[in-house]
């Protein structure tokens, strides 16, 4: 649902039922999406090319926002709230806060999801159908680059921790055993 259909009293999006967004609600979903890596150094009609392709959800504490294996390729950005990436044994291994990205890896490669996100609290999520917003960055190069680009930067972020947190669990792999492993 993009702002522009959210003057309908009810809308039926991908078998979710949805209700107009309050005028509150089409703030807070502006200010999310310009608050978020993906908006950095976009002008202002970029932004409300964005604006008019976003759709915000809301998630209970316990609920699942993304589902490993699911073959949904929507990008989301959470605008609410604290949630965790699970392992496929259901154990934390990421936090994700207000601002950060969600389903980006999907969105870019084209795959299931690499992994599942769970509310820990009660959030609100925006969310960016694939087909539309790919759409979007293919008609404006200036604005695909400087989307990917931040996404990257994400990506690239989450790599760096993932690389420092599987050297410090070899470490102590190591200092376990008493012998190096390389």
């Amino acid at each position: 649902m993009g702002l522009g259909l959210a003057l309908n009293p009810v809308i039926a999006v991908k078998g979710f039922v949805t209700e107009r967004l309050a005028l509150s609600e089409q703030m807070d979903l502006k200010e999310a999406i310009r608050s978020s890596y993906l908006a950095q150094g976009l002008s202002e009609p970029q932004l409300e090319s964005l604006y008019a392709l976003a759709e915000w959800r809301s998630f209970k504490e316990g609920e699942e926002i993304l589902r490993q294996f699911d073959e949904s390729r929507d990008l989301m950005i959470l605008a609410k709230g604290v949630a965790h990436i699970l392992t496929v044994v259901g154990e934390p291994i990421g936090l994700i806060k207000p601002g950060m990205p969600m389903g980006e890896i999907s969105f870019l490669d084209g795959k299931s999801r690499s992994g599942t996100v769970v509310a820990i609290e009660d959030c609100d999520v925006v969310v960016f159908s694939a087909e539309p917003l790919m759409a979007l960055l293919v008609a404006s190069p200036e604005m695909s680059a400087r989307c990917l680009r931040n996404i990257s930067r994400v990506l690239c972020a989450r790599l760096r921790t993932a690389n420092q947190n599987l050297a410090a669990l070899m470490a102590l792999d190591e200092s376990e055993a008493g012998v190096p492993r390389w």
